[in-house]
């Protein structure tokens, strides 16, 4: 073999092993598409650190906010499909919102890659100070008095806009809804009297019930919460039909190989296996829900489906 022909080959086979370089070289963006403080960021920071032990580079968490979380979403739809931008989301920008917002400028279904489901949790009302109430029973013993009561979501047309929707038509009460640009930011106006009442999972509420400064109402969920073993659920409050979870999970923009996916998925679901992981979890109200593949596919279109007859009953719509 000639010193040319050798040469040649040296260079073909280092440009193929630098081709195939494991995954990640580099650090990774895990986007959050609401502010710092809700469940979302809460599991995209825990899940960052295990992913970024695992892999030997820096997960970022970035916070893009607005929109409903659409914002956040449709950037990472349009990142590369390199697994270097990837979105931790929940139930409104990777399916709802396509059923209540008319422009969207990404569409959940076919422009983002869902690759692995991580926790979820069922909603939690809570009242602030600014209303008197600490139970369900005597929030329903103010029906009729004439207070204007509002309550706080993270965006027009999501999941918790809904869920006061479904409640106002439970409980035959006006209530007035206040779109917010995240959960954390909502939490501290209920808090401070702004707001009387509040949907959210368990994690951004907890210290501030533990605390006096919120009081539970209900539980959106088919059992009582753990960490709020005397709440009761909607169910046990003759409200069968207000049954809501939240759901968090790692999509990538479309396209990405499906090799890529599955790995990441892997090492998702991995994390998942690590018991403080899990507690960390637990503790604050999630539930782990290791899900990938054809069965988050199934998942998600399931859910996809009760929203729509969720939306087409409440009749809920967004600005087009």
């Amino acid at each position: 073999m000639s010193i040319k022909s050798l040469a040649c080959g040296v260079l073909v086979a280092t440009l193929s092993a630098g081709s195939s370089a494991a995954f990640p070289d580099s650090p990774v963006k895990l986007v959050v598409a609401y502010a710092p403080g809700g469940s979302t960021d809460i599991i995209a920071r825990l899940l960052g650190v295990r992913l970024s032990a695992k892999w030997g580079q820096q997960v970022v968490v970035e916070n893009k906010t607005g929109a409903s979380g659409m914002i956040g979403a449709e950037a990472v739809s349009r990142a590369k499909p390199d697994g270097y931008t990837l979105l931790l989301g929940y139930t409104p920008e990777v399916s709802m919102n396509k059923l209540v917002f008319k422009g969207m400028r990404y569409d959940p279904i076919t422009d983002l890659t869902p690759i692995a489901l991580v926790a979820s949790a069922p909603l939690v009302l809570a009242a602030g100070p600014k209303l008197p109430v600490s139970s369900m029973k005597e929030m329903l013993a103010r029906k009729g008095n004439g207070q204007v009561i509002s309550y706080g979501s993270p965006g027009t047309g999501g999941q918790q806009h809904i869920a006061g929707e479904l409640l106002a038509r439970e409980i035959g009460m006006q209530l007035t809804h206040v779109p917010y640009r995240g959960t954390g930011l909502a939490v501290a106006d209920l808090v401070g009297g702004q707001i009387d009442l509040f949907w959210a999972t368990t994690p951004p509420l907890l210290q501030q019930i533990r605390s006096g400064k919120l009081k539970p109402l209900a539980v959106a969920g088919p059992a009582r919460e753990k960490l709020l073993p005397d709440v009761a659920t909607t169910t046990e409050l003759g409200m069968p039909n207000l049954q809501l979870t939240n759901w968090f999970g790692v999509f990538g923009p479309k396209a990405m190989p499906a090799a890529l996916a599955t790995s990441i998925a892997a090492d998702v679901m991995q994390a998942l296996t690590d018991p403080a992981m899990v507690k960390s979890l637990e503790d604050q109200g999630l539930t782990p829900t290791p899900l990938q593949g054809s069965q988050l596919r199934d998942f998600i279109d399931a859910e996809m489906k009760k929203y729509e007859r969720i939306v087409r009953d409440t009749g809920i719509a967004a600005a087009p």
